[in-house]
Order: C-alpha cells, then sequence, then structure tokens
C-alpha cells in the first residue's frame, strides 16, 4: 500500500500525467490554461526576485520547485469542478427517483424517469442510468438483479446515502406495502445533507481565503522588511538570508497547495464517518477495562516509588524528592487521565456512527417489529456499535418485557440522545405492530436531529483540522524576519569592533 501510495505521488507531479488525469474527469486538457498557470508561477517568481533581492541559484531552486506544484493545482481545478458536478448530479437522481418510486413503485419506470434530467455527454450518470436500465430490461442477473443494475451507477456516484436509497428500492420492490413513510425519512435526511454540505463549502471557502490572505500579509511584510534595511548593510546578499529567504517561499507554497488539498475533497464521500481502526484501542479500553483496577494498579505502582521519595526528603534532598513525588501522582492519576481521553475519543466516535445505524432502524421498522428489525440492522451497523448491539439483542431476548437492555446500550458513554431513543424503541417494542406508524414519527424526528449533529461535528473537526494553516504563514515570516534582524546585529555589532 506504502509503495503504491509513493508510485501514486511522483505520478502526480508529473506534467505529462495532467493531460490523461484531465480526460479521466471528463474534461478537455487546454494547453492555453496551462501555459496561463506556468506564466502565472513565473510571474510570482520573478516579483519574488525582485522583492527579495535573490540571487540565481535560489532563483533556480524555487523555479524548480514550483514547476512540481503546477500539475497537482492544474488538475486540482478541474476536480473540483467535476466534484461539484458529481454531488449535483447525485443529489438530483435520488431526488428523482424517490418521488418516481412514489408514484409507480417500479424500479424500472422509476429509472427511466430519472434518465430524463440528463443529457447524454454532459453527465457521467446518464450512461450510468442507461446501463442499469439495459441490464433490468434483458435480465440476465447472476444473483439479484437490481442490486447488479445499480452497481453501475454506484461505482462512479457510491456514498452511504445513494446505498440507503437502493437498498430502501430493492427491499420495497420485493416486499411491497406501505413505503411513503420510509421514502419521505429519505428525502428528508437529502434535504438536510445539501444544506450541509453547501454550509461546509462555504466555510472551506472562508479557510481558503484566510490562508491565501496570510500568506500574502506574510509576503508583503517580509518584503517592507528588506525594502526597510539600510542597503549598505548588505543583509540580502548573505547567504543565510538567501537561503531563509528560498526556504521561507518555498515553505509557503507548500502551506497554500497543502490547504488547497485539503479542502478539495470529494463532496458526496465527505460524511462516511471515522475509521473503527482510529478508535477501538480507546473503545476497548472504555469497554472492556475496569477502572477500579487499573487506577488501584497506578496506586501500587505509585507505591513503589513511596520509600525512595522519603529517603531523599531525610537526606535533605528536595528537588530529586519533589520531581520523584511529582512522577509518582502521574503514575497514580494515569488510568483515570487515559480513561478520560479515551471515553472522550469514544463519545465523539459514537455519536457520529449512532445516527447512521438509527437510520437503518427507522427504515427497516416500517416493515418489521423492533426485535427483528434490530436483529436485521446489525450486519450492516457501524463496527463500533456491533458488539454492544449484539449484546442488546441477546439481553432483550433473555428480559423481552424489560427496559434494563435498551438503557444500559453505550452506558459508559452515557449520550442522553442515544437513551432518548433507546426509550422510543423500548416504547415502540411494548406497543406493537398496531401503533407503529405513530411511534416511529419521534424516533424519525430524533434521527434526523442527531444525524444532523453528529454530521456537522465530523464537518467542525474537517475544518479544525485545517484552520491551524492560518497561522503558519505568520510564523514562517517571523523566522524570516528575525533572521535578516539577527544579520543586522551583527553586522553592527563587527562595525563597532572594527572602529573600536
Amino acid at each position: 500500500m506504502k509503495k503504491s501510495r509513493k508510485k501514486g505521488r511522483v505520478k502526480y507531479w508529473n506534467p505529462g500525467y495532467a493531460r490523461q488525469e484531465v480526460h479521466r474527469l471528463g474534461y478537455r486538457f487546454s494547453v492555453r490554461k496551462y501555459a496561463e498557470y506556468l506564466l502565472g508561477l513565473f510571474g510570482c517568481i520573478a516579483a519574488f526576485t525582485w522583492i527579495f533581492r535573490l540571487k540565481v541559484p535560489c532563483v533556480l531552486i524555487i523555479s524548480v520547485a514550483s514547476v512540481c506544484f503546477i500539475p497537482g493545482i492544474f488538475i486540482m481545478t478541474y476536480r473540483n469542478a467535476y466534484e461539484q458536478k458529481r454531488f449535483e448530479d447525485v443529489t438530483a437522481y435520488m431526488e428523482q427517483i424517490l418521488y418516481s418510486f412514489k408514484r409507480r413503485a417500479k424500479i424500472l419506470t422509476s429509472l427511466e424517469d430519472t434518465l430524463a434530467l440528463f443529457q447524454k455527454g454532459e453527465s457521467r450518470l446518464y450512461d450510468a442510468i442507461s446501463d442499469a436500465i439495459r441490464y433490468i430490461q434483458n435480465a440476465d442477473a447472476k444473483e439479484n438483479l437490481y442490486r447488479e443494475a445499480f452497481s453501475f451507477i454506484e461505482k462512479e456516484y457510491g456514498c452511504s446515502r445513494l446505498y440507503k436509497i437502493h437498498d430502501f428500492l430493492i427491499n420495497a420492490e420485493e416486499v411491497g406495502g406501505d413505503f411513503d413513510a420510509s421514502a419521505d425519512i429519505l428525502l428528508n435526511d437529502r434535504k438536510l445533507w445539501i444544506d450541509r454540505v453547501y454550509e461546509l463549502q462555504r466555510e472551506k471557502k472562508s479557510v481558503k481565503v484566510k490562508i491565501t490572505i496570510g500568506i500574502g500579509l506574510s509576503f508583503f511584510i517580509c518584503g517592507m522588511t528588506v525594502f526597510m534595511l539600510p542597503k549598505g548593510f548588505a543583509v540580502t546578499d548573505q547567504v543565510i538570508s538567501q537561503a531563509v529567504t528560498t526556504l521561507t517561499i518555498l515553505l509557503n507554497m507548500l502551506i497554500w497547495y497543502i490547504a488547497q488539498r485539503k479542502l478539495s475533497k470529494s463532496l458526496i464521500l465527505g460524511e462516511e464517518g471515522m475509521e473503527y481502526e482510529e478508535v477501538k484501542r480507546q473503545y476497548d479500553y472504555v469497554m472492556h477495562r475496569n477502572l477500579v483496577r487499573e487506577r488501584q494498579k497506578g496506586y501500587f505502582q505509585a507505591g513503589l516509588v513511596l520509600p525512595f521519595i522519603v529517603y531523599l526528603g531525610l537526606k535533605g534532598k528536595m528537588l530529586p524528592a519533589g520531581l520523584l513525588t511529582g512522577f509518582a501522582v502521574l503514575i497514580a492519576t494515569q488510568p483515570g487521565r487515559r480513561y478520560r481521553v479515551s471515553l472522550k475519543h469514544v463519545t465523539r466516535a459514537v455519536e457520529k456512527a449512532f445516527p447512521e445505524w438509527l437510520m437503518s432502524m427507522s427504515l427497516q421498522l416500517q416493515t418489521d417489529n423492533v426485535h427483528v428489525s434490530l436483529a436485521k440492522s446489525i450486519a450492516n451497523a457501524p463496527e463500533l456499535l456491533k458488539e454492544e448491539l449484539g449484546t442488546l439483542l441477546q439481553k432483550i431476548e433473555r428480559e423481552p418485557d424489560s427496559v434494563q437492555p435498551y438503557l444500559g446500550f453505550m452506558k459508559p458513554v452515557s449520550l442522553p440522545d442515544i437513551t432518548s431513543a433507546m426509550k422510543v424503541l423500548y416504547s415502540m417494542a411494548e406497543f406493537g405492530a398496531a401503533d407503529i406508524s405513530r411511534q416511529i414519527a419521534p424516533l424519525v424526528e430524533r434521527n434526523a436531529a442527531m444525524t444532523d449533529k453528529a454530521e456537522r461535528i465530523r464537518a467542525e473537526d474537517e475544518i479544525a483540522g485545517i484552520s491551524f494553516l492560518i497561522l503558519l504563514p505568520m510564523i514562517t515570516g517571523v523566522v524570516k524576519m528575525l533572521a535578516d534582524l539577527a544579520l543586522v546585529v551583527v553586522y553592527i555589532l563587527s562595525a563597532v569592533n572594527s572602529v573600536a
């Protein structure tokens, strides 16, 4: 995996790769636009050369390094347009196919209605839908006709929401019944998703602008410093000044490029959730470790250090005794601190994963009771919840009339939203299928609110992880000014010494 990633990165810097990648995204490669990028880059380098009085070796280093960024920046422009188009296409597809299915209750007819929204040659979704329609009409399925047909669309536009909609359509086509409420749930989820994505896009654009302004201010301040220095000091002629200036320019360019890459991710894959492996160790510590025993172990280990502390204190060596006391306190409190940090990570991960499972439950409850829906939902549930869901199912089977299994779900995490949702599920299980339609409404509303909250948390995490880049250009600028200031001080001191 690591070797393939490295090869991919090397390939990405190849200017000849730009043409191939642009064609792959469905656009025509523009030599004129590529030349404009190069001219703009060399124009900036010329400006830096004049402002910072760079020498030929430094200009060559900056030029060679900068040219490597051009293919990535050029491709990024087309990729952003491609991702925007893909998002608009898939959201339009989701809405139309759900509305069509509500009217006619046939997947083939719904796909034919949806195809009319797209033009051949303007959207890849047109080709994908056409392939799906032909596959269904030919009826040469190997296992599941509709699932295999939908794979043509999922291959290009696959995301968790699209999979849910396709699963719903297949289930409704096979089972039948009243599925309007389920379709409305998915339509409402789609609407909230679009609102969040557009809001996230506005925040990303704001961060991009702030980083660009920060880099511009960094260069402006450094440039003003250079012009304010007396020419007689010849600071810019020093090797150190030239090296620091070159490094500052390259770092600022790298900061801008990294920010653009990080903020230009796929729009339809932006809310897929945290990988289980990222939080597995914290989950095991919170759910499976006995905190009392861990604390007792910490106290015992700290107690082993106590005789040495007493000995050093009696000898009057207070500094070593104090340091050793601090070390003992760290050992004694480590289990509690680790538990709090782990619990924080697990709680945040559960906040993101639980609404995803609750959405599947809401859809499943349209046709099955709580117990059956719970059993069916475990297979496709987020990995983080599977263990607790299995435990919940076992407890319900042992105590079918008790509320305790529901209240005990993810108890160490103790989230009010999860407790409330579980109470609703218990109430639905108690009232039975005759009251399902009335009981499902508050669950759906709660799920929508929780999903919106969880995915806004994901968006905040994504933005927070990149926002620190806003500060970096000012740091590089300060380093450049400090280097020049140090050279000025050295010049003045050397002049004073020569006079003396």
